[in-house]
């Protein structure tokens, strides 16, 4: 390792200067009209990007993070889910409890007062962390042709995702998201939902992030072609109404693994 590289690892940011980074940024980029906007565009698509989510100094560090885990912890997955349809899930992923011991950045973006509070604000209610620890965090990858993150719902209410890396729209890895929609696990119709409701496709570009009503929006992530690669943290939250639920979590366990006991929430 040289000195320049020394230089460039200890200058990135600590887990403890998370929340003020997020604080500071979120101030001077999601507030006012453009925090307005975000608001009634979530109420109108129950999907909204959040472009320039991540500073350029935690970006980077948040980027190799992220890579140093895949890279030495990432497990192939290739499932088709009856409970979705039949729909594919294609990809490298890595779960909660390897992120919780080696990923610091990534959990004190999780845990930060200044993402749940933007949260609340976009989604117009309170929103908690996720009482299942297994769907705090976790990373996924698409990186060979053809990987993709099929059409699906989630069972909690609500969604953050952070992109990481991104190919160029023209070789897939964008968004795409059917609103209004519901899930019947017992008789999943995916080409129902498609006909019911407009499909809305939105491209991202590192350090952007999105939101989702991933309850009731059916969502996929188009695939990928070429060499190319796409890199995520996915996050989940609850809606008050989410805490008194039984959920299951068949999904969540299959592509990254799953954890322990559910965590008790602080409402």
């Amino acid at each position: 390792m040289t000195v320049n590289d020394v230089q460039e690892k200890t200058a990135y940011p600590a887990a403890n200067d998370v929340h003020g980074i997020l604080e500071t940024h979120f101030a001077e980029v999601f507030s006012g009209e453009a925090l307005a906007e975000i608001q009634q565009n979530f109420q109108n698509e129950h999907v909204v990007p959040l472009r320039g989510f991540c500073p350029p100094e935690l970006l980077k560090a948040l980027q190799n993070e992220a890579s140093g885990i895949m890279d030495e912890h990432g497990v192939d997955r290739s499932f088709n889910f009856d409970i979705t349809d039949g729909t594919p899930r294609q990809m490298t992923t890595v779960g909660q409890p390897i992120i919780k011991d080696h990923g610091p950045l990534i959990d004190a973006v999780y845990f930060s007062g200044a993402l749940k509070t933007l949260l609340t604000d976009v989604f117009g209610e309170e929103v908690f962390t996720c009482p299942y620890a297994g769907e705090h965090y976790v990373i996924s990858r698409l990186g060979k042709s053809g990987d993709t993150h099929g059409w699906h719902w989630d069972d909690y209410t609500y969604g953050f995702i952070l992109v990481l890396e991104t190919p160029d729209y023209r070789d897939g890895g964008f968004v795409q998201a059917v609103p209004h929609t519901s899930w019947d696990k017992e008789n999943p119709d995916v080409h129902g939902a498609l006909l019911s409701s407009q499909v809305r496709s939105y491209a991202f570009q590192p350090g952007d992030a999105y939101v989702i009503k991933t309850n009731t929006t059916m969502h996929r992530v188009y695939p990928i072609r070429g060499e190319t690669q796409r890199t995520i943290v996915n996050t989940t939250w609850a809606s008050r109404s989410d805490l008194d639920r039984d959920m299951t979590h068949e999904t969540n366990d299959a592509l990254f693994g799953g954890t322990g006991e559910a965590q008790p929430v602080a409402v």
